[in-house]
């Protein structure tokens, strides 16, 4: 099993029966939440496309003094970009927690308002996995439900892009094969035990004098 150094917070155990095993919880990895999630990767990528034109437009004299001058307030700019982004990441992750229990999947994000999802093994209809290089990734989560998950509400625990038909989402976790395997065993395990009980309801139903008697 995925070691588990502590509890969950109350909030979350206070809807978990107490005959469900928790298997894992975690939250989202902050560095990659803030290069993924709210875009920091791009500003180093505009830092190094303006770097390049600056070396192209005065590719006649590369004084490095001068490059520097032109480009400090960009380099400004961008450190205090980088600053806001990293609190507004840190102040989405630390509220933000996912829970697999035996029975089901548990997601609790928001920071103003706090929005839960508790979705059984048998409501999800499919998941799907994203692995980024450094071995993060997201779970995401089609329910077999006509009610639809708020987008903005519920993010950044949501699938990115899908705003017609939201998909709840564990963001950007780290260990997400371990995690994934993990998912996979408890939802199979738990589907198979309502099977085996929906199998054997029907068993021991019996017609007697026509009419159907359990």
């Amino acid at each position: 099993m995925y070691k588990i150094n502590n509890t969950p917070p109350k909030d979350i155990l206070s809807v978990i029966p107490k005959d469900e095993k928790i298997i894992w919880y975690g939250k989202p990895d902050i560095r990659r939440f803030c290069l993924t999630a709210l875009g920091l990767k791009y500003i180093f990528i505009y830092l190094i496309i303006i770097f390049c034109s600056i070396i192209y437009s005065r590719s006649g004299d590369l004084n490095f003094l001068k490059i520097i001058e032109v480009l400090f307030p960009y380099i400004i700019s961008s450190f205090l970009a980088v600053l806001l982004l990293i609190a507004v990441g840190v102040s989405q992750v630390l509220p933000t927690v996912y829970v697999i229990t035996s029975k089901r999947v548990i997601i609790r994000s928001g920071l103003a308002l706090i929005f839960m999802l508790n979705v059984p093994f048998d409501k999800v209809v499919s998941i799907d996995k994203n692995i980024y290089s450094d071995g993060c990734g997201n779970i995401s989560f089609k329910l077999l439900s006509k009610s639809r998950i708020p987008f903005f509400a519920s993010w950044p625990s949501v699938r990115p892009w899908f705003f017609s038909n939201p998909q709840p989402t564990f963001r950007c976790i780290a260990d997400v094969e371990i995690i994934a395997l993990k998912l996979s065993e408890a939802a199979r395990s738990r589907i198979s035990e309502i099977n085996l009980s929906n199998s054997n309801a029907i068993k021991n139903v019996n017609i007697q004098d026509g009419e159907i008697t359990a």
